[in-house]
């Protein structure tokens, strides 16, 4: 049961990025933020209650089995797949890697959920795009 809903925590939150990723790359004014109607930001702690280090420390504790999978159901209407090549997560989806803005999106998702000492990487049917290179030049 606890993993279903760390999973659909996950999921849930994999949505809400890919959400605001798109409004941000809409090219419309976006309002400025107001402090007071902001969401609280939550502290993220393993299950045993220290942070960081090991698998589990990932967005609502999940592990990188859990990420990939919710990374997965965030992206199904772009036929997306997630799969871990050592420490770098390829999200495959449908779409141009020859696009203004290849993987833009995309990469901005998977740096919300991801570790900092992990590699993103968005794969298209005609090229790679590494996430890196992508959010250095949007």
């Amino acid at each position: 049961m606890r993993s279903r809903l760390v999973r659909a925590g996950a999921a849930a939150w994999a949505g809400l990025l890919v959400t605001a990723g798109a409004a941000c790359g809409s090219g419309g004014d976006a309002p400025e933020a107001d402090p007071a109607t902001e969401p609280p930001v939550l502290e993220q702690t393993s299950p045993s209650g220290d942070s960081g280090g090991g698998d589990g420390d990932y967005a609502f504790g999940t592990d990188r089995d859990q990420i990939a999978e919710a990374v997965e159901g965030a992206f199904s209407t772009q036929n997306g797949t997630a799969r871990w090549e050592g420490d770098t997560l390829v999200l495959s989806v449908d779409g141009d890697a020859g696009g203004p803005i290849a993987g833009f999106t995309e990469c901005r998702v998977l740096d919300g959920l991801l570790q900092e000492g992990d590699a993103k990487v968005v794969e298209f049917p005609n090229g790679r795009v590494d996430c890196a290179e992508a959010l250095s030049t949007g």
